[in-house]
């Protein structure tokens, strides 16, 4: 793969590279959006010295995988063919490019119209791991946001902090630099997530988790106002957040999503339920993202004062968990699901004093493409 021919030249390709070709490097590396102008910025005025920029932006791109590595490779030999051969990447052996399909749009058109399955195979991704690297020292940041104080005392969450320290203690067990955040406006942590995105990201992968109260499309700020979580996730996408691009970028969100309550219903155990010629490739810039939610859409979450809420508790037990039993992290929130949705418990309804049978099930969306793993180090 690209990412380790650069490694294997590293050395040699560190002392060749001359000041005018790393930085025209890292112009074309800016143009391909590989590296975003922070980025740039950050190596260029970091690293005074020639060799520590070469070495810096050398370990920069391998640290973003296979697809960036062979973009470099690719600059590298259309500007300085002498070094390209000097390091021995004239060596690195790559497979047949794909074949054009130039009327690609019209077979597009042709399924969707007809329904009808083409023959049609998309370029292969040689080598491709089938898992998200988890290597990196630290492995990443995890951002915690604890909304546990609110202008209205009323709004005060209490228990919130047993989360919080929950999430701390387990992130910093499976090797991630961990940066909280406690009682913060609507505001604030909108203008979070874009400091956070604008930084180099060297880790691995990227967590925030929200504790707060919410609705539908939103979680609730200190100061009363509602965030989008939209302004929460879309800071780190690919376009916006270069440095993440092809990382995993999990979001992990304890808030009610509305007021409703769910109806428990009697299941036993056994229960079945049936309802251009590069080796390269591009991706969306919404790939590599993994949101998981206290509760469905519309529904209530819980939260208990002395022992932390139902999701984030059981989240934590299970990370610890399957990290240690090398468990992916869909194979951990299905156990999550699973433990949340048989706990239940009585809750005061605020308006009539009665007491109503509390149930939660956490739910999960994600664009990922390969296994997560929270790998301790």
């Amino acid at each position: 793969m690209a990412d380790e021919e650069l490694k294997r030249v590293r050395t040699q390709l560190k002392e060749s590279l001359t000041e005018p070709m790393i930085k025209q490097l890292l112009d074309d590396l800016n143009d391909e959006k590989v590296f975003g102008e922070e980025e740039v910025e950050s190596i260029l005025q970091k690293n005074p010295e020639r060799a520590d920029r070469a070495r810096c932006m050398i370990d920069s791109v391998t640290k973003k995988g296979p697809t960036a590595s062979r973009i470099l490779i690719d600059k590298l030999q259309k500007r300085d063919k002498n070094v390209y051969d000097k390091v021995g990447l004239h060596k690195l052996t790559v497979g047949p490019p794909p074949t054009e399909d130039k009327p690609m749009n019209k077979r597009v058109k042709e399924v969707s119209s007809s329904s009808r399955q083409e023959n049609f195979s998309p370029s292969p991704r040689q080598h491709e791991k089938e898992e998200y690297a988890m290597s990196s020292e630290p492995r990443g940041v995890c951002v915690i946001i604890n909304n546990e104080n609110f202008t209205n005392p009323e709004n005060n969450r209490q228990g919130s902090r047993k989360d919080a320290v929950a999430l701390e203690e387990v992130f910093r067990f499976l090797g991630f630099k961990v940066n909280m955040h406690k009682d913060l406006s609507a505001e604030k942590m909108k203008e979070h997530m874009l400091e956070y995105s604008k930084q180099q990201h060297d880790g691995d992968c990227w967590v925030c988790c929200v504790l707060s109260h919410g609705n539908s499309e939103c979680v609730l700020g200190c100061d009363g106002n509602l965030c989008p979580t939209e302004d929460i996730f879309s800071p780190f996408n690919g376009k916006n957040c270069p440095s993440l691009l092809g990382k995993p970028k999990v979001f992990f969100i304890q808030a009610c999503r509305g007021s409703k309550t769910q109806e428990k219903l009697l299941v036993s155990d056994d229960a079945v339920t049936s309802d251009t010629g590069k080796e390269f490739y591009t991706i969306p810039k919404d790939s590599d993202f993994l949101f998981a939610m206290s509760t469905v859409d519309g529904y209530k979450a819980y939260r208990s004062s002395e022992e932390g809420s139902w999701f984030i508790q059981s989240l934590c037990r299970h990370l610890r968990e399957g990290s240690e039993g090398g468990d992916d992290i869909l194979t951990v929130l299905t156990r999550v699901n699973d433990e949340v949705s048989k706990k239940e418990g009585k809750v005061k309804d605020k308006q009539t004093g009665e007491y109503y049978d509390a149930k939660e099930t956490p739910i999960s969306s994600f664009t990922l493409r390969k296994k997560l793993i929270f790998r301790k180090p």
